[in-house]
C-alpha cells in the first residue's frame, strides 16, 4: 500500500489556456491555478495573456476593450500594452511609475493558445506539447469541453489506466479490456514524460467500431494502446487495430488518437479540452454516430472525477492499494511531485 496525499500543482508548466481560434480581439476570460487571466490578440494577430485586474480598481480587464494593441478598463480607464505596462491613465498624462499588470509567456501553435503559468524567464527553456495531429489534413478531428470540478491529478491517474472503461461504459468499451487479466504495461520514462504500451491478444471490437471500421463483428484482432504523460497539460492516447490478419502495431492500422488538453482552473477544477481523432473512416456521418458515444462517456468519468474530489475534500486521502495496472500512474505522480519539489527548492 502507498499513502495517497494532496500535493501542490507545477507552475512551471506550459497550459492550453484557450483554443487558438477562441482569442480574438474581444477580451476572454481564463484562470490559470487561481489567478484570474485575460487573453486578446494585438491589431498584428499576436496572443497575449494579462492578470484580469486593474492595478487601479478591483476590476476585470476582461470587462474593457481593446484598442489598437492595448486593452483598456472600462471602469478605470487604465490601459496595459502586451507587457502588461500601464500607458495610459485618462485623468493625467503622466502615467504612475511601476503601474503594470502580470504578463505570462505565450506560444499560439494554432491548436492550443499556451500559457507560462511560472517564472517567465524560464519559458524559453521549455517549449509547449507538439499539438501538430490536430491540424493535420489526414487525420479526421472532433471534441468538446468539459469544466471539472476535480484536481489536474485525478483525471492524470484516469488517462494513466484506461482498465477502468470496461466498468464506466461497456458500450464503448473494446472487449479486450475485459477478456481477462490485462497486459503487463511496456512503460519508459524520462525526467519529465511517461511513455507506455501495451498489445491486446486477438479479441473482438465494440460493435461500434467494427461497424465504423466495416469488419464483422465476431472477427477477433490484435491491439494496440499506447499512452503519453508529455506533460502537466497534455496526455495522447492511441488504439490502433490490426486488421487484414496483419498484427497491429505502432505504426500501421486504424487508429484512433485521444488527446486531452488540461488546465488546472484552482486545486480543485480543472478545464478539459479533449480531442478524438482517426485516420480511417472520414465524414460527417461517422462523427455523428461516434460523438454522442464519446461526449457521453467523458461526462460519465467527469461524474466519477467530481465524485473522487468530493470525497477527499470531505474525508480526507487515504492510503491506496496498487495493483499493477498503476504502473504508468506511480510513475505521472512522481515526475509532477519533482516539478513541484524543484519550483519549492528553487
Amino acid at each position: 500500500m502507498s499513502s495517497s496525499r494532496r500535493v501542490a500543482l507545477p507552475h512551471h508548466a506550459w497550459y492550453p489556456l484557450a483554443a487558438s481560434d477562441e482569442v480574438g480581439r474581444t477580451p476572454l476570460a481564463r484562470r490559470l491555478l487561481d489567478v484570474p487571466v485575460v487573453l486578446y490578440r494585438t491589431s498584428e494577430g499576436q496572443a497575449v495573456a494579462l492578470e484580469d485586474r486593474c492595478v487601479h480598481r478591483p476590476v476585470r480587464l476582461s470587462d474593457g476593450r481593446v484598442e489598437g494593441d492595448a486593452i483598456r478598463s472600462t471602469y478605470t480607464g487604465f490601459a496595459y500594452d502586451p507587457t502588461g505596462r500601464c500607458v495610459d491613465v485618462p485623468t493625467q498624462q503622466q502615467v504612475p511609475y511601476g503601474a503594470a499588470v502580470r504578463a505570462f509567456p505565450v506560444r499560439d501553435d494554432g491548436t492550443f493558445v499556451w500559457v507560462w503559468a511560472g517564472e517567465p524567464g524560464l519559458a524559453a527553456l521549455r517549449t509547449p506539447p507538439d499539438t501538430a495531429l490536430l491540424r493535420d489534413p489526414t487525420w479526421t478531428t472532433f471534441g468538446g469541453v468539459l469544466e471539472t470540478e476535480a484536481g489536474i491529478g485525478l483525471l492524470l491517474d484516469n488517462f494513466c489506466d484506461i482498465t477502468h472503461v470496461a466498468q464506466i461504459d461497456r458500450e464503448i468499451a473494446p472487449p479486450a479490456l475485459s477478456a481477462g487479466p490485462t497486459p503487463p504495461l511496456e512503460v519508459e520514462v524520462t525526467e519529465t514524460s511517461v511513455r507506455f504500451s501495451r498489445r491486446f491478444p486477438a479479441a473482438p471490437l465494440p460493435p461500434w467500431q467494427a461497424q465504423v471500421l466495416q469488419l464483422p463483428e465476431s472477427a477477433a484482432h490484435e491491439q494496440v494502446e499506447t499512452g503519453e504523460f508529455v506533460s502537466p497539460g497534455y496526455w495522447v492516447d492511441r488504439w490502433t487495430v490490426g486488421v487484414d490478419g496483419g498484427a497491429a502495431s505502432l505504426q500501421e492500422g486504424p487508429t484512433f488518437v485521444f488527446s486531452h488538453a488540461l488546465a488546472p482552473v484552482s486545486a480543485t477544477r480543472t478545464r478539459h479540452v479533449w480531442r478524438v481523432s482517426r485516420n480511417f473512416g472520414a465524414g460527417a456521418a461517422v462523427d455523428g454516430m461516434l460523438r454522442p458515444l464519446f461526449e457521453a462517456y467523458y461526462a460519465r468519468v467527469g461524474d466519477v472525477l467530481e465524485q473522487m474530489q468530493h470525497i477527499l475534500d470531505t474525508e480526507g486521502p487515504r492510503a491506496e492499494v496498487q495493483v499493477a495496472a498503476d504502473a504508468a500512474v506511480s510513475h505521472v505522480r512522481r515526475i509532477v511531485q519533482r516539478m513541484v519539489t524543484d519550483e519549492l527548492g528553487a
